[in-house]
């Protein structure tokens, strides 16, 4: 039998699933949730169980999803991760599972996890200094962070860095930063603050990535890696262990090699994330509904797929007219059907 593959209507294959497993975090970083009018969380009930997505796995499995990554909130608070990671594994047509962390309580979990079989990890690390840190995340815990990711690499793990560049970033944090990757056997990327959750947005705090990436190429000497559908642009550094990627969403949109959709903590398939259109599979997956009902739910989503955000026809040039034209930006904004 022909395997199916999921393919949107502007012709991209769809492979990549995102699965967010709780909206719970304990950072409230600036630009997502921070202290005031943080949005409200979801009742536990409203999560899908870990059977529930297991199935959705399996059917999406069989319409050619290849990879899978873990996200949140902060999924680390699902008392069942491990049992989601074991579970998730047991599919074989799933040939990449990651998760990302805010690395503050991953420690304990490196051993069952790498029992599990999960494959690797992106821990978010906004700063390699203590004090922006908790600036940035309104937490304190910089120390356990930074000991995760070294610990995360002596399991064995692959390991990406995320930070997200913010005004106050300064040159020398810039090179601390591909430094890591100079020294170690991971890959540091460096992603542009754009509207996606929360209450946080602010287009005064961004920073053009071709900022960070001019001043990474007066200290360093990088060669370009195949992109292969990633969102990352990736460099190799001369004489370094690890590799630096650039994630320019609002001044370089990828939505033309977009390979993912997601699939909501409460149940909702989104195929973009800048897009407020979803489909719910939750009724579907407690209803006891046939795989086929299911599976046309993932078909009607990756259907509505836009053709790219807002920032694709109108890149965000950091320029004050920018500033002024996105400050009241909503959340979600798309272009295409």
């Amino acid at each position: 039998m022909k395997q199916e593959q999921l393919v949107d209507s502007y012709g991209r294959l769809i492979d990549y699933l995102r699965i967010s497993l709780t909206d719970l975090c304990n950072f409230r970083c600036v630009y997502c949730a921070p202290g005031k009018g943080a949005s409200p969380l979801l009742p536990s009930s409203e999560y899908l169980t870990r059977q529930e997505i297991l199935h959705f796995v399996q059917i999406a499995g069989r319409m050619g999803i290849r990879r899978i990554r873990l996200t949140g909130g902060e999924p680390l608070l699902r008392k069942d991760i491990v049992d989601i990671v074991c579970a998730l594994k047991t599919v074989k047509s799933i040939k990449d599972l990651s998760l990302t962390t805010n690395g503050s309580r991953l420690k304990p979990f490196l051993k069952p996890l790498k029992e599990a079989g999960l494959d690797r990890f992106n821990i978010s690390l906004d700063s390699v200094d203590a004090l922006r840190f908790k600036e940035i995340t309104l937490s304190d815990a910089y120390e356990e962070v930074m000991d995760s990711v070294s610990s995360t690499l002596a399991y064995g793990f692959r390991v990406k860095l995320n930070m997200v560049v913010l005004k106050g970033l300064t040159q020398e944090e810039i090179i601390r930063f591909v430094k890591m990757a100079v020294e170690h056997p991971l890959e540091v990327r460096f992603l542009e603050f754009m509207p996606l959750c929360g209450t946080g947005w602010r287009p005064d705090l961004v920073i053009p990535l071709k900022t960070v990436r001019a001043i990474v190429n007066e200290n360093f000497t990088l060669s370009k890696l195949p992109r292969e559908g990633n969102v990352a642009e990736s460099f190799s550094i001369s004489n370094g262990q690890g590799r630096v990627g650039f994630i320019a969403s609002l001044t370089h949109s990828f939505c033309g090699e977009c390979s993912r959709i997601r699939l909501s903590a409460d149940g909702m398939i989104r195929p973009c994330l800048f897009s407020d259109r979803a489909v719910s599979v939750k009724t579907l997956l407690r209803g006891g509904a046939p795989d086929d009902a299911i599976a046309n739910a993932i078909r009607e989503a990756v259907g509505m797929k836009p053709r790219g955000n807002s920032f694709q026809e109108e890149p965000f040039s950091g320029e004050e007219k920018d500033i002024d034209r996105y400050q009241q930006a909503p959340l979600i904004r798309f272009i295409g059907g």
